[in-house]
């Protein structure tokens, strides 16, 4: 019910309900930790900025090789990521590109999924897609 899109667009739970991460960590390819920059939150973010700002979820990622792209396209020798935001423009989810094409993402503290599109967790509680991120694969 959270997200009406999914089943139209195909998905497939990939793995159990978690709280060792979030998306952002499993967009990071980290099982071990909850990424997240807001203060006092003992989480780990990897700057030192603690805004919840789409320019400092780019730059937390650049630490990573990621850089900003103009689309979520699959583009061989690259890894995608999609940024999502809400209408406020608060970053609200990631989801990463595999290698087939089809996205993967974590639920807050609920399942990771395989899915089809991005399309399909657009919507009140993500928003839509307002950035696209890559990095060589391999780096």
């Amino acid at each position: 019910r959270t997200f009406p899109g999914l089943e139209s667009s195909g998905y497939r739970i990939t793995s159990g309900a978690s709280t060792a991460y979030n998306c952002a960590a499993w967009a990071a390819g980290d099982t071990q930790r909850w990424w997240d920059p807001s203060p006092g939150g003992g989480y780990y973010w990897p700057l030192a900025s603690d805004a919840l700002s789409l320019a400092n979820v780019v730059a937390a990622f650049a630490t990573i090789g990621y850089e900003p792209c103009a689309h979520t396209h699959q583009e061989p020798g690259f890894e995608k990521l999609a940024i999502y935001a809400d209408h406020f423009g608060w970053p609200t989810h990631l989801a990463r590109q595999l290698p087939s094409g089809a996205w993967t993402s974590k639920l807050g503290a609920s399942e990771d999924i395989e899915h089809a599109t991005l399309e399909g967790l657009e919507g009140k509680l993500y928003g839509k897609v307002v950035q696209a991120l890559r990095r060589r694969q391999g780096t």
